[in-house]
C-alpha cells in the first residue's frame, strides 16, 4: 500500500509536458521499450543494472556500441559471475562495463538514455523478467529534474566502483 502512495505521489509531482509510460511483465512490454530506447540512443546509455542475460537487450547494446554510442554500464558482482551472465560477453565486445564493488548488492535496475529519458522499476535485464517473472518498468520522458536525480546518482555510482 506504501508503494502505491508513493508511486501515485510520484505521478502527481510530474511536470506538466513529462511523459510516463508503465509495463508489467510476464510479457515483452518493458524489454521491447528498452531496446527501442537502446535502438535510438545517439550519444550515450548509462545503467546500473543488476542483471544482465536478456538477448534481445545485449543484442541492441552492441548495436549502439557499433554505432559509436558512449555505454557506462554498472551491474551486481554476484550476478556477473552466474553461468547465464551476459557481462562477460559485452566487456570482451569492448563495452565500459563495471562491477559493483562498493556494496552488498548492486539492486538498482535504471538506465539514461542520451541525457533525455529514464526508464526504471523492478525489470532485470534478464530472460526471466519478460518470460517468467512479475515485475514492472517506468519510463519517463520530458522530466529534466528526474532526469538530472538519476545522471547525478549513476555518476556517483560510478565513481565508487572500480
Amino acid at each position: 500500500m506504501k508503494k502505491i502512495f508513493w508511486f501515485v505521489i510520484f505521478l502527481f509531482c510530474m511536470p506538466a509536458g513529462a511523459k510516463v509510460e508503465v509495463h508489467f511483465t510476464p510479457s515483452s512490454a518493458c524489454e521491447d521499450s528498452i531496446v527501442s530506447l537502446i535502438g535510438s540512443a545517439n550519444k550515450t546509455i548509462d545503467a546500473a543494472v543488476y542483471s544482465i542475460n536478456n538477448d534481445e537487450i545485449v543484442r541492441a547494446l552492441k548495436a549502439a556500441h557499433q554505432r559509436g554510442v558512449r555505454l557506462r554500464i554498472l551491474t551486481d558482482k554476484t550476478q556477473a559471475g552466474l553461468k547465464s551472465s551476459k557481462v562477460l560477453d559485452l566487456y570482451r565486445y569492448g563495452i565500459n562495463i563495471k562491477v559493483n564493488s562498493s556494496f552488498k548488492i548492486e539492486h538498482n535496475k535504471f538506465a539514461i538514455f542520451d541525457g533525455q529519458k529514464v526508464s526504471t522499476g523492478s525489470f532485470n535485464w534478464a530472460n526471466p523478467a519478460s518470460q517468467k517473472n512479475s515485475e514492472n518498468c517506468l519510463f519517463v520522458a520530458h522530466d529534466s529534474k528526474t532526469v538530472a536525480r538519476y545522471a547525478k546518482r549513476f555518476n556517483e555510482l560510478w565513481a565508487l566502483n572500480s
